[in-house]
């Protein structure tokens, strides 16, 4: 299928209504998107506070400044919600590890055979009233390593405790540029080895996933 009819509309419409493309309803498309698509789309837009909705047609709604920002940010709008959320709140740069692993495929591995042992280690993170403190808590155990470790350990350690260590990459790629996009985070509410409230961290999440 065309990628139109599979991907998520509401970053085309975002970056569509940021160009200034018009009525994104007559837009001339190859593949025509689904109106309910579309509508779905309009409707996440809304909730982000990205759009100002329109009186009963797709063409009259336009970007907030909020949706400016977002649009500028060439990655999910409820991820890049998340990252606005997360510098005024103050916790920037713990939201930036949890998005970027949100965005790619879990690195815990649970094979058949050693079920239980994964199990075990990967209990070490968990935090039990947030799966979003979990994967914070997965995300600062790596960084530590990697930097006391060289390469070739820091792989076997991956290895050791079932963690794909190409996702484990991928996560610290997709993290380097997010930060680069958004900026060295500042004015987090804390020293760099205090945590952050969980209860500001959730409330930047949570913008995103009204």
């Amino acid at each position: 299928e065309p990628e139109i009819l599979r991907t998520s509309l509401a970053s085309v419409i975002l970056q569509m209504l940021s160009l200034g493309f018009g009525d994104i309803t007559s837009f001339p498309f190859l593949t025509k998107p689904d109106s309910r698509g579309v509508k779905a789309a309009f409707d996440l837009l809304l909730e982000l506070g990205a759009v100002r909705p329109g009186r009963g047609h797709a063409a009259a709604h336009t970007l907030t400044d909020l949706g400016r920002e977002i649009s500028r940010l060439p990655i999910d709008p409820r991820f890049a919600r998340m990252l606005i959320e997360a510098r005024r709140v103050g916790v920037q740069r713990d939201v930036l590890a949890i998005v970027a692993g949100m965005s790619i495929q879990d690195v815990r591995e649970r094979p058949e055979e050693r079920r239980e042992e994964a199990d075990r280690l990967h209990a070490r993170f968990v935090d039990p009233t947030s799966d979003f403190v979990t994967l914070l808590n997965l995300w600062n155990h790596l960084q530590e390593q990697q930097a006391t470790l060289g390469s070739s350990a820091f792989r076997r350690l991956c290895r050791s405790e079932h963690l794909n260590y190409v996702r484990v990459r991928e996560w610290v790629d997709v993290h380097r540029q997010l930060r680069t996009l958004v900026g060295a985070p500042r004015g987090d509410k804390r020293t760099d080895d205090a945590t952050a409230d969980p209860d500001d961290l959730h409330r930047a999440i949570l913008s995103g996933l009204l």
